[in-house]
């Protein structure tokens, strides 16, 4: 009986470690999909205006479900020049929709020459200004 017992226990034992490890799988599984889809390309982002010692004119930069812009090297799209902040603004794509965000930069953020203050839906085509650089936003077609 005492065997019966402890065979019991450890059978529940390992049935308990396989159903901890098979949600730890399916979480890795589902976080890996998030991430996935966090660096897919939705577009790009073209570079048509910049001061000299910048982006060059036409420079690409792939537009994310989440793409921040900025001067900080930790940034998406990584902008060098003394106009733009260190966090300037965020692009991010929700509920189907683009929308552009100022994070209270100092110089602001212009979209088609229009500052805005609060998010903003965007669109392709659209002209975002961040200190001396545009940006023109070119999105997929099944965006």
């Amino acid at each position: 009986m005492l065997l019966a017992l402890r065979l019991l226990a450890l059978a529940l034992l390992y049935a308990f470690i396989g159903a901890v490890a098979y949600a730890l799988w399916k979480d890795y599984i589902a976080a890996s999909k998030a991430a996935a889809e966090r660096e897919r390309s939705h577009g790009r982002l073209i570079v048509i205006e910049a001061p000299a010692g910048s982006a060059r004119p036409g420079r690409i930069y792939a537009l994310h479900s989440i793409t921040s812009l900025g001067r900080a090297p930790t940034n998406t799209v990584p902008l060098e020049d003394s106009f733009v902040s260190q966090e300037h603004a965020l692009i991010s794509l929700r509920d189907g929709r683009w929308w552009l965000e100022d994070l209270e930069s100092s110089n602001g953020t212009l979209l088609n020459g229009i500052r805005i203050d609060e998010p903003t839906v965007i669109s392709d085509g659209d002209v975002i200004e961040l200190g001396r650089i545009k940006l023109k936003v070119e999105l997929l077609e099944d965006e």
